[in-house]
């Protein structure tokens, strides 16, 4: 009941800044009509300014009534198994057992390494990896899968998970030390069937990655954070999260496509289970360094979010907030065309001398978005395990640039989705 007002007061207070933005921006709509179809006016005003008010409005509040970090739960000497998948991985995956394999973790870990037809030197990595890691209360095994496909792979790896609980870490991410520990504690703690991780850019090379970094540590971090408090975060995601394995099983495992960790956890919701966020489970995983996969990682994403709704329409959720959040998921296709067919050409008209669509109001976005970045940032710097390193620059791209691409690799998402053409894994 205590989370029940903390959403409804933060919605609530949305609501009401989200009737102020709607009275601000009557004249706005009025004065661009003159100049451009009226329809189309709303269409865009409504998709780049009044839905992000409610939508950050809300997340903001909800998440300033959530300060506080969730208790460190401690998971004793309970075994556990790790997944990792792996196709053309040699680069990063013995760091990746490595970084599993010492763990501060007091029970036996057992490491499911999944080789998915790789043809680099992934499968003698692993064995180097075995080799050097294994000891006692570490085992680390080799499988592999034939059929292309991280889903097929993971599920071969659950075919032969033996613990209570298990938990997924792709090929380039890497564990801070107590992240098993953090995570298989909350989720033995609480009954959860899936609880995601905190992730952290890897590496901040390029400009891309440098975007990225904000993207992780204030954006997606938030997101996860919003819908963690009410038991529905909508993505477990397979870079590292945690499962209970009997409910895992009785929803049948991955389905293959473009986002199978989505529709997961969208069925284990559907289930009746809760999805958690563990802040203080820490990983660090690779991003893509260059603009074009970036496009092809994002496009996947939001491919695999069409795929979620296909799975379990948000009327079908069981919960209120598992449908509530997943209703909210389906307006963001709203922002992205709003964004992409209006903000845009309207920063474009703007320059030429005719702000109808952007102008110097526009800029009034700034101090709010920075208020909600800096209360952010403060949260996850308050997390003892927490190291990344940020820059200045990667900001001024992050708040000018990245939900351009973001906006443009998400309605190619979308037109995959549409389409039913496939986004593949791996090449």
């Amino acid at each position: 009941m205590k989370q029940h007002w903390k959403f409804f007061a933060s919605a609530a207070a949305a609501l009401v800044w989200l009737w102020v933005s709607t009275a601000l921006a009557v004249p706005w709509a009025r004065s661009a009509s003159l100049h451009l179809p009226a329809a189309y006016v709303v269409f865009v005003i409504g998709g780049v300014a009044l839905l992000p008010a409610y939508l950050m409005g809300a997340m903001f509040l909800s998440n300033l009534l959530h300060r506080k970090l969730p208790p460190r739960r401690h998971p004793g000497c309970r075994p556990v198994s790790v997944i990792v998948c792996a196709r053309n991985e040699e680069a990063s995956i013995y760091r990746t057992i490595g970084s599993i394999a010492q763990q501060e973790y007091d029970g036996r870990v057992t490491i499911l390494c999944v080789d998915n037809g790789s043809t680099d030197g992934t499968v003698a990595e692993i064995r180097r990896a075995a080799a050097d890691f294994s000891r006692p209360g570490r085992v680390i095994r080799l499988y592999g899968c034939c059929e292309p496909g991280k889903a097929r792979a993971l599920n071969e790896g659950l075919r032969h998970v033996r613990d209570e609980y298990f938990v997924t870490v792709d090929a380039d991410t890497c564990l801070e030390v107590s992240a098993l520990s953090a995570i298989v504690g909350r989720i033995a703690a609480t009954g959860a069937g899936c609880v995601a991780g905190n992730l952290v850019c890897a590496e901040t090379r390029t400009w891309v990655q440098k975007m990225q970094f904000w993207d992780y540590f204030v954006s997606i971090a938030a997101v996860k954070r919003y819908q963690g408090s009410y038991g529905s975060t909508l993505v477990a995601q397979g870079a590292f999260s945690a499962y209970e394995t009997a409910a895992v099983r009785a929803v049948g495992g991955w389905t293959d496509g473009a986002g199978e960790d989505i529709v997961l956890t969208y069925r284990l919701l559907a289930a009746g289970r809760r999805s958690l966020y563990e802040p203080r489970a820490v990983s660090f995983t690779a991003v893509p360094a260059t603009l074009g996969a970036l496009a092809r990682q994002r496009s996947r994403w939001a491919k695999g979010m069409f795929e979620g709704l296909a799975a379990v329409k948000p009327w079908r959720q069981p919960g209120f907030f598992a449908g509530y959040f997943e209703t909210l998921n389906l307006s963001i296709v709203w922002l992205d065309l709003g964004y992409i067919f209006g903000f845009v050409p309207g920063a474009a008209l703007a320059l030429l001398g005719m702000p109808w669509l952007a102008g110097w109001v526009t800029l009034l976005v700034l101090p709010l978005m920075l208020i909600g970045t800096v209360s952010v940032c403060r949260y996850q710097r308050r997390i003892p395990e927490m190291a990344g390193r940020s820059s200045l620059w990667g900001f001024v791209l992050f708040v000018l640039v990245f939900q351009t691409v973001q906006s443009a690799c998400s309605l190619w998402g979308y037109a995959a989705a549409l389409a039913r053409r496939g986004l593949a894994w791996k090449p």
